[in-house]
């Protein structure tokens, strides 16, 4: 049994849904702008760690002062390049787990307003625990019952059913 939501009528789905890419193109284009970013930060990184050994490397021709520099910058070369990797990874999945929270509230909203649109008023509107969005959840909930009541009200008027909103 779900624990009840601290905020009004918002509920949580009890039936969680594998993992997957709610909004593909949303979800991948956030984590490719996010690594594009953190490649940019990377680099400037790179520039400042090894850069004191490239100088060192460059301008000196004294295999005193060359040696030590060399063996200082195949050092970082060999521990830099795998702890990148794991971090670039790590961040790209990252991003898609949470962009997750995002796309998920979006698409459910987007069908719900569809819905709408064709004259289904839902009472609740069911995100996940950790979901963005649900203050606009529960503005859509309180919109679709005062529609559901006008429909109401002017069925018992008019005698009809009304039909899906024409754009």
């Amino acid at each position: 049994m779900a624990k009840k939501p601290e905020e009004a009528n918002v509920s949580y789905s009890e039936n969680r849904r594998r993992p997957r890419l709610v909004d593909r193109q949303f979800q991948l284009g956030l984590a490719w702008r996010m690594m594009f970013v953190f490649f940019l930060f990377f680099l400037l990184g790179i520039v400042v760690l090894f850069a004191p050994s490239m100088y060192v490397l460059a301008t000196s021709r004294d295999l005193s002062v060359v040696e030590p520099a060399a063996r200082e910058f195949l050092v970082l070369h060999r521990r830099v390049w795998p702890a990148v990797l794991l971090v670039f990874g790590g961040v790209f999945a990252y991003t898609l787990v949470f962009s997750h929270r995002i796309a998920g509230p979006i698409h459910r909203i987007n069908a719900i307003l569809r819905g709408m649109l064709n004259g289904k008023y839902p009472e609740k509107i069911t995100l996940r625990r950790r979901d963005f969005f649900r203050t606009t959840a529960e503005l859509i909930e309180s919109l679709s019952r005062k529609l559901a009541q006008e429909t109401k009200k002017t069925e018992s008027y008019s005698g009809e059913t009304p039909g899906p909103v024409r754009e």
